[in-house]
């Protein structure tokens, strides 16, 4: 049912598409300029900082390019190629997978055109206040240690009134990596994402591969079934796929997210009924 609706979607979509608006050369070339020049090139070699050199006439060719896919719906698969490392973590033994962080070095290019599109997103989600308020993760001016405030304060508050706080915390393992590409666009479209955008970020998200590399060995191309890029200028992907969370409906519950951290906290009277001390009734 899930996918007739969305080939139902993209047919219309097809059906009336017209030209977007398109991107011009300042809008890029401000870009360019805030490229961190530290990051390591993907497979095709292209350092940004070799990026941030680009002469006019090149930068124009690139704004061309950008504007084609934005036109198309479309995204290179050149840039959705990975190039996976894995860095050690420290105190962990060397002969272990899992004592590894896996590190994917993609296109700068690529990268460039997904701040595009995440420019795009944002303006939809966030300027029109789609994101839901306990989420604080990939927000301008919102910030993991804000939630951590926010509880610190839930807690002191409570030792004022001699009430206690209880709280859970959820961490989902492998979240992004384990988001359903089909899920996220029909969430996209229940959100009014414009189809052009969501168009584009389904094959931003189809047939991506990735290889590991180890000191010069390459393992074999492996393709991506499922999975948000963790890292990427399109990370916000992960807050509108976890929108519909469900929201406390007792009064007095709070729930804090950051990306894919959860808690849920509230405070109870030391020897209140409802207190966890204290079990219920016929029990």
């Amino acid at each position: 049912m899930l996918s007739r609706f969305l080939s139902a979607r993209h047919r219309s979509y097809q059906s009336h598409r017209g030209r977007g608006s398109p991107k011009k050369l300042s809008e890029v070339q401000t870009l360019v300029k805030s490229l961190n020049t530290r990051g390591a090139p993907g497979l095709d070699g292209i350092s940004n900082k070799a990026i941030k050199c680009f002469s006019i006439p090149l930068l124009s060719l690139l704004v061309a390019i950008f504007n084609a896919c934005i036109k198309n719906c479309y995204f290179p698969p050149a840039w959705k190629e990975a190039e996976v490392i894995g860095i050690h973590k420290p105190g962990k033994p060397r002969d272990l997978p899992a004592s590894y962080r896996p590190i994917s070095l993609l296109s700068g290019l690529g990268k460039l055109f997904e701040k595009i599109l995440k420019t795009r997103l944002s303006d939809h989600l966030l300027g029109k206040g789609l994101i839901i308020d306990e989420q604080f993760g990939f927000r301008p001016a919102h910030s993991c240690p804000q939630q951590v405030l926010r509880l610190v304060e839930y807690v002191s508050e409570g030792f004022e009134t001699e009430r206690s706080t209880v709280a859970v915390f959820f961490d989902v393992a492998k979240a992004f990596d384990r988001v359903w590409h089909a899920g996220l666009i029909y969430k996209l479209y229940s959100l009014q994402v414009p189809d052009r955008l969501i168009i584009t970020i389904q094959n931003y998200l189809a047939n991506r591969h990735f290889t590991f590399r180890h000191e010069r060995t390459h393992s074999t191309r492996r393709l991506i079934r499922a999975g948000v890029p963790q890292g990427s200028t399109l990370s916000l992907l992960y807050s509108a796929y976890t929108n519909d969370v469900p929201r406390p409906s007792s009064s007095g519950v709070q729930l804090a997210l950051f990306a894919d951290d959860t808690a849920l906290f509230t405070e109870i009277g030391i020897g209140a009924p409802d207190s966890p001390s204290s079990p219920p009734e016929g029990h």
